[in-house]
């Protein structure tokens, strides 16, 4: 594969090529990273331990976000259909009781999409492989069964030290291989964290849960339902592992043995109770994880960057595992993109770590207090438990935090809506009606209510629109695109604005007035970001 040829230095004794980008990992948020710097034109080496995709199931829960991150990459026409949607989130105590409901998973969020589905991680995998193969097989180059056993950054690149097989050892067989920047995204045991000198700090949640997937037998006996079983005796968790599966998730008690649970006895004596048997459901997976929750201090440094579980531990509770991985991934690579096209210096890639660690830590902090009340294994804290979640039940349940991202200068200063998460609605553009990024793209948007926000800016304002791409359009009567159901009329209205700017990775850089909007992000871009000239003038 031609790689960026500006560098061609000596490696050892081995001449190569530079990537634009390095990508340590192939899960899903390593595919999803490397798929979308692919439709950004750069080219992208990944390089892989293990010599085939993971075919088991792991994650089972995508919210309204990341199937937007997932939109952003082209495949939902092909993934939607094999997920599957859920009512309501239910928490129970060991007599069947209802203690809390989350109802309305399935209704319309912010992002465009349900608030939540449910999906089997290797369907998503072979989509995003599949797609990095066939629509950009002259962009990626996948290097599976080899492993990265050291990385040096040189000027303008870092060099990765690889070898072949899943060992740190390998089997010799030495490639190297150049890049100008370098993603990990190569999961807890980061080999890119470790290089890039940062530790992860732990925030004093761990428990041992044996996680089963099945595949019911008959069609007809498997739903959707998401319960939480909330006793003491022994917490549960049974939900829906996509279509045709369940997931199930049962708590290991003090004093039981990992070892003496990770295998298909104790999945099935477990799973008796509760009606499930070899003779009516197929036995999947069973594994036993800690779950942990902790955060990376620092996500970036130079040329080295980390993503999902190189950055961030959680437990499943909340089901924000994979979605920040993608929201990860969103961050980064409208970034690199604008950094490796000369758009940008190096310091807009400072705001992915400033913002991100702040926002995932948010919601790793939430997992972990669904997680101490889920997990009480005394019987008189748990049914003390029981009574205040009953009392919480008589008021409207808070649901998913929405976090708002930390401070960077790519967030207008000042401004109560930066730093919020964008609204996706359907529109009526260009004889077409679909959703918003469909019609219009993945990138910066200017969004004005009911006008053209570009008829109110000076004339270096919309030089400044298009040298960065970003897109201007009026939403509402007489405008270019319609609004269908009346998604950016109640945004605008609960904004109290005329004018949003929204940023690649969906979330709103301000509110207010177009020139303001606009004068405010070119100020910040000269003193922070611009390159050559730009930042000179």
């Amino acid at each position: 594969m031609q790689m960026h040829g500006d560098i061609n230095p000596k490696l050892g004794g081995v001449t190569a090529e530079v990537a634009d980008v390095a990508i340590v990992g192939y899960g899903p948020v390593g595919q999803a990273m490397a798929l979308r710097l692919a439709q950004h034109g750069h080219r992208v080496v990944v390089i892989e331990r293990w010599p085939a995709l993971f075919g088991l199931p792991r994650a089972v829960g995508l919210d309204h976000e990341a199937l937007r991150t997932l939109q952003a990459l082209g495949i939902m026409a092909e993934f939607e259909p094999r997920t599957s949607l859920s009512k309501v989130y239910e928490w129970r105590n060991a007599q069947g009781e209802v203690l809390l409901a989350f109802p309305g998973l399935h209704e319309m969020a912010i992002s465009g999409w349900s608030r939540g589905a449910s999906f089997s991680q290797p369907v998503l995998e072979r989509i995003l492989d599949e797609r990095v193969r066939t629509e950009h097989a002259g962009q990626v180059r996948l290097l599976q069964g080899r492993a990265v056993v050291g990385l040096q950054e040189r000027p303008g690149h870092v060099v990765l030290e690889t070898r072949r097989g899943a060992g740190p050892e390998g089997e010799g067989d030495v490639e190297r291989i150049a890049a100008r920047y370098v993603v990990g995204c190569d999961g807890a045991g980061s080999v890119v964290r470790s290089a890039l000198g940062t530790t992860m700090e732990d925030l004093a949640f761990a428990a041992d849960w044996l996680v089963v997937d099945l595949q019911p037998k008959d069609a007809s006996q498997c739903n959707d339902d998401l319960i939480q079983i909330c006793d003491p005796r022994r917490p549960t968790t049974m939900v829906s592992g996509g279509p045709g599966r369940r997931r199930f998730e049962f708590m290991m008690l003090e004093g039981e043995r990992k070892e003496d649970f990770n295998n298909a006895a104790a999945a099935w004596s477990l799973l008796a109770p509760l009606g499930w048997n070899p003779s009516n459901a197929v036995l999947e997976r069973h594994a036993v994880y800690t779950f942990r929750a902790a955060v990376a201090q620092t996500w970036r440094r130079g040329r080295l960057m980390i993503a999902g579980d190189a950055a961030h531990l959680t437990p499943p509770f909340a089901a924000q595992g994979l979605c920040a991985g993608l929201r990860d991934v969103a961050s980064l690579a409208w970034r690199l993109d604008l950094v490796l096209r000369g758009r940008a210096n190096e310091a807009l890639l400072d705001g992915y770590s400033d913002e991100r660690r702040v926002h995932a830590r948010a919601l790793v902090e939430f997992a972990v207090e669904l997680g101490k009340i889920i997990c009480l294994l005394d019987p008189q804290a748990a049914q003390a438990r029981d009574r205040q979640l009953r009392e919480t039940r008589k008021e409207e349940p808070g649901g998913m935090p929405a976090p708002r991202l930390g401070d960077s200068p790519l967030l207008r200063a000042g401004d109560p809506h930066a730093g919020g998460l964008g609204a996706q609605g359907r529109i009526r553009c260009f004889g077409r009606t679909g959703r918003f990024d469909d019609l219009l793209g993945n990138g910066f948007v200017l969004i004005g209510q009911g006008h053209d926000p570009a008829s109110r800016l000076r004339p270096d304002q919309r030089a400044f629109l298009e040298e960065l791409g970003i897109r201007s359009i009026g939403v509402g009567p007489g405008c270019p695109a319609q609004d269908v159901d009346g998604t950016y009329r109640r945004w605008f209205d609960a904004l109290q604005c005329s004018a949003v700017l929204v940023r690649p990775d969906f979330y709103v850089y301000g509110a207010g007035e177009a020139d303001e909007l606009v004068g405010a992000l070119m100020a910040s871009w000269a003193e922070t970001y611009a390159v050559g000239e730009e930042a000179l003038a």
